[in-house]
């Protein structure tokens, strides 16, 4: 057999085996997109559950359709119909739930000042005073952001309004199902309130800001007695309709609480002031100090939500030729304060005030390594766990809902290969709202899929050109090799032998049969994108340069 006929039959061999490959590393099995809607009776089979922070259950079934979860236990009546999902090896948590998130928000339309503008006495959409605004007009539904933090855990989250000014307007709770979906859970969910202002306009300090609020107050008050009165005695003169003081009521009345902006322990201080003039259900956001203020806020039973969002670390490394006495003192102020961020949480878990998180201006890459930190500086994995799940369940008044993983719950549930603060830990899968949204990198191991690759070798004689196919099924892989008969005229077909796979290289062996005798031949190389490049290599023979192509590709499967 001539080297240029055993240089094809050669590179024919390799290039089947890069598409074999290449195969290997689609993740067939993967539907991260969610577009299968558990809309029948499905089951999470054998698998280990946390249904709410301190417990875990072991081998368990989890039963849900149409979104609800319907059974957990060891021996749950399971449908004839009911479909599996196969958790042996996984870990079971009820889905995250994010407060005060603004992702996916937009800001709305503010008017114009007018020509005979007064600064002192603005309209109030121009002095960002609109708590008639809805967050749910401007919500982008199928926004990334959402589907990233879903990707990891996230199932549903607290909207916040966008805009400058005092009042913002009212959140909204939003499942992260399905796009293009009811994903809606509540509309007018709470009043946004923040210590800020717009320039140029009154208020525009945050004196001015407590004094408009009280202001605000006294009003709306006197508007629900004029309604009140009107309503019964028609003798009186009809009540002027003000969109903004009719938004308020349901706050005097303690209907829906009031979720305020704090940045600092000075914010706290003006934020329990407004509550104890109002008696207002109250919860803070933004909350990462205070330490000394717990006892109060406790025995108010105001609630707190802490930003993940952690300052940097300025101090563990100094720059050149900064020393001295004046620089040391800076550097363990900085380090106190940064050192007490971290400690917050768990001081916050030990004085016994619920709290859940919010992720609001944190990094998406951060999320687990903040987490992390709160729970090396005296947060209790448990507490970590009820941060996201069981306590703002309750903060938002969803806890029939959400919060745990329990019959008549929604299907929000976090599959991970795992326990959750595992540094090996990762998301497999993430059930939102019904939705099956699989993050998991295993194949689909019964998806027939097949592919062809061309390729060309140079040898002595020239370049010689073929194609190759493969094959996989029910999780195995065939192959097979078509190249030019080196005996003769036409072509030949033979299999093709895998012996190492990785990402970026392959390698592997066949035979060619000539003259009654076997010619092992060994292709090794490299993978770049939809292109190989190795070589081939005959004991005997020199090696000859192999490059292939991939034509078409394997298709993804949104099947379990």
């Amino acid at each position: 057999m001539s080297s240029h006929t055993i240089a094809k039959y050669l590179i024919f061999c390799w290039s089947f085996f890069l598409c074999t490959i290449l195969s290997f590393s689609l993740y067939a099995q993967s539907d991260n997109e969610g577009k299968r809607r558990l809309g029948s009776s499905y089951f999470i089979s054998n698998t280990t559950v946390i249904p709410e922070p301190g417990k875990l259950l072991q081998r368990q079934h989890i039963l849900f359709e149409n979104g609800v979860i319907t059974a957990v236990g060891r021996t749950i009546s399971l449908p004839p119909e009911a479909q599996e999902i196969k958790g042996d090896s996984l870990f079971v948590y009820a889905g995250f739930i994010d407060m005060a998130n603004k992702t996916g928000v937009t800001e709305p339309e503010i008017p114009e000042k007018p020509k005979d503008f007064d600064s002192s006495n603005p309209a109030p959409e121009i002095a960002g005073i609109h708590p008639h605004y809805r967050v749910s007009s401007h919500f982008l539904e199928n926004n990334p952001h959402d589907k990233e933090w879903r990707q990891l855990g996230f199932t549903l989250a607290q909207k916040l309004p966008l805009g400058k000014g005092m009042l913002p307007g009212t959140s909204a709770l939003y499942t992260y199902g399905q796009e293009g979906t009811n994903n809606l859970l509540a509309e007018n969910q709470s009043l946004y309130v923040k210590f800020s202002t717009v320039g140029g306009v009154y208020p525009n300090t945050d004196l001015g800001v407590m004094a408009k609020w009280r202001d605000l107050m006294q009003n709306a008050r006197l508007y629900k007695e004029h309604e009140t009165r009107y309503a019964v005695d028609k003798g009186v003169p009809r009540v002027e309709k003000n969109p903004v003081l009719a938004a308020l009521i349901p706050v005097i009345d303690r209907k829906m609480p009031v979720l305020l902006e704090t940045s600092d322990e000075l914010d706290i201080q003006r934020a329990l002031k407004i509550q104890e003039e109002n008696e207002l259900r109250l919860i803070l956001t933004g909350v990462n100090e205070g330490d000394q203020l717990l006892p109060t806020l406790k025995e108010r039973g105001i609630g707190l939500v802490l930003t993940l969002h952690l300052p940097e670390d300025k101090f563990s490394e100094s720059s050149p030729g900064e020393a001295g006495a004046d620089f040391e003192s800076r550097k363990e102020r900085v380090k106190a304060a940064y050192q007490q961020s971290l400690n917050f949480a768990g001081n916050v878990e030990k004085a016994g005030i619920p709290f859940g998180l919010t992720t609001k201006h944190l990094p998406r890459g951060d999320f687990y390594k903040n987490l992390q930190l709160m729970i090396k500086n005296g947060l209790s994995e448990e507490g970590a766990l009820a941060a996201l799940t069981v306590n703002p369940a309750t903060l938002l008044g969803i806890s029939d809902m959400a919060g745990t993983v329990s019959e008549g719950k929604m299907a929000n549930l976090l599959l991970m290969s795992d326990t959750l603060f595992s540094e090996a830990s990762k998301v497999r899968m993430v059930i939102a709202d019904g939705y099956v949204f699989d993050y998991s990198e295993k194949t689909d191991k019964n998806k027939k899929e097949e592919t062809i690759w061309e390729y060309k070798a140079k040898t002595p004689g020239g370049t010689s050109r073929g194609t190759w196919k493969f094959s996989r099924n029910e999780g195995k892989w065939t192959g097979s090799v078509t190249y030019e008969n080196p005996e003769g005229s036409g072509t030949r077909t033979a299999p093709t032998r895998t012996e190492e796979i990785n990402a970026d290289s392959m390698r592997f062996s066949f035979s060619v049969p000539v003259r009654g005798e076997d010619l092992e031949v060994t292709v090794s190389g490299t993978i770049s994108g939809d292109s190989f490049s190795g070589e081939m290599k005959l004991i005997g023979y020199e090696n000859f340069p192999v490059k292939a192509s991939k034509k078409d590709k394997p298709e993804r499967s949104n099947e379990l």
